[in-house]
């Protein structure tokens, strides 16, 4: 019996780590981590105690290395000290109670009793976990990986060094705990002191990501303004080419009338085409292109298109919009997706602007349950859609290759987003796929 609680608080820390990464793990993915880690436990705890616990640590972090394609990230530490601080925590909590209610519903049995509290206690941290993070997450917004990330200095390097220090100090508790079976006042007061600092950390990181969110929307807002400003201007600029076309309409007419009226073909060329084939030309232009916008309602996404739109038209690149049925609202959370699309639109318009033909297509379609947005572009470059999406994986050349792996890493946190990839004879277009809720991928 022993040995199956210890085996159940080795299998405890593997499932919290789970919960908190949001890791995706196949069938055989975790049952090969499972062997290992009570095989690491079983060896690390016979040796070394409750300190054992800590060679899984670096097992989490192994874990994050992997699934971060062989990238060390301060996420992925921050996964693993939480795992052995959580379990340690809600372990320490629930041990008590569950003594209590073990015994007060078994006093009357004559069975030997005793394992019971510390099964249940050993199987408590890990549901306990579970049901928290999924209240969390249903009444608190979910934090953004990618900010986390970028601001791993401000937000995640001061918790892991309190969770560090949480784990130095309670684990000797812990080992003298287990030799004498109980702990002394001191004892007591530090742990509920060390509690106390690691919940201390969970909301200093809930502050600071706030924080940083709100920065991060502010500063998107005041660049949408400058964006929405420069769309403006181009209307403007379309609006007086209309205007002066329209002034000089009724004199072209009257001249076609009166080369008709004459017969007067030789006049009729003429006007044709010095004004009407010139005007034809006119509004085939890809500055029209931003009349299209008027069906997207979505004034976030509405700025970022005009500015690319603004700027492959500076770099000569023939560019066409279509939104034929009016969108008001993107099934996707707006930061994450403006990113998204900044990244596929960079990536076409330093694409095409390499080619002899230059131009982009970008095409947003709605039905009830699916939105699509396809960005195609002219290109000259061979691409290898096994590798496209890997770190440092580039066309362009080595190392540069950041932006379709970011952009994976974003849709692997979105259950309802997916990216489909497509090269054909000088052409490559990608088309994100946005599923309302309850329509998985």
């Amino acid at each position: 019996m022993i040995n199956l609680i210890m085996a159940i608080q080795i299998l405890s820390f593997f499932f919290i780590f789970r919960s908190i990464s949001r890791y995706h793990f196949t069938i055989k993915e975790i049952t090969v981590w499972l062997v290992v880690f009570l095989m690491i436990g079983f060896i690390s705890t016979y040796f070394i105690g409750v300190w054992g616990a800590i060679t899984l640590f670096f097992c989490f972090v192994g874990i994050s290395y992997f699934k971060n394609h062989r990238t060390f990230t301060a996420l992925g530490v921050f996964y693993g000290a939480y795992a052995l601080v959580m379990n340690s925590f809600i372990g320490y909590l629930a041990a008590d109670p569950i003594t209590s209610v073990v015994e007060c519903i078994f006093k009357q049995s004559t069975a030997n009793i005793d394992y019971l509290p510390y099964l249940f206690t050993a199987i408590a941290p890990p549901v306990i976990n579970e049901i928290g993070l999924r209240l969390v997450r249903h009444y608190v917004p979910q934090l953004n990986k990618e900010i986390l990330q970028e601001s791993s200095k401000v937000i995640l390097f001061p918790v892991i060094v309190l969770f560090i220090i949480i784990i130095i100090s309670v684990y000797p508790i812990l080992t003298i705990g287990n030799e004498t079976g109980d702990f002394n006042s001191f004892h007591r007061a530090l742990l509920v002191g060390m509690w106390l600092l690691f919940i201390i950390a969970l909301l200093y990181m809930q502050f600071q990501y706030t924080h940083i969110h709100k920065r991060e929307i502010e500063k998107a807002k005041s660049e949408q303004l400058v964006q929405l400003k420069d769309y403006a201007a181009q209307l403007e600029k379309i609006y007086d080419e209309f205007r002066g076309f329209r002034h000089d309409y009724a004199n072209i007419l009257l001249t076609l009338e009166d080369g008709i009226y004459r017969e007067d073909w030789e006049q009729v060329k003429q006007v044709y085409e010095q004004t009407v084939k010139p005007t034809g030309q006119l509004m085939r232009k890809n500055e029209y292109s931003f009349v299209k916008l008027r069906n997207l309602h979505v004034s976030e996404v509405k700025s970022i298109l005009a500015a690319k739109i603004i700027m492959a038209q500076q770099m000569k690149i023939d560019v066409a919009l279509e939104i034929e049925e009016p969108i008001h609202w993107i099934h996707m959370e707006l930061i994450s997706f403006t990113r998204i699309l900044s990244i596929l639109l960079d990536n076409a318009i330093e694409a095409a602007a390499k080619t002899e033909k230059a131009k982009i297509s970008i095409v947003l379609l709605e039905d009830p349950i699916i939105q699509r947005i396809k960005i195609e572009n002219s290109s000259g470059e061979k691409v290898s859609l096994r590798r496209l999406g890997e770190r440092g994986y580039s066309s362009k050349g080595k190392g540069r290759g950041l932006g379709l792996y970011n952009v994976q890493q974003m849709l692997k946190e979105n259950n309802f987003a997916s990216l489909e990839t497509e090269v054909q004879s000088n052409l490559f277009s990608q088309t994100l796929i946005l599923r309302k809720t309850g329509e998985r991928k």
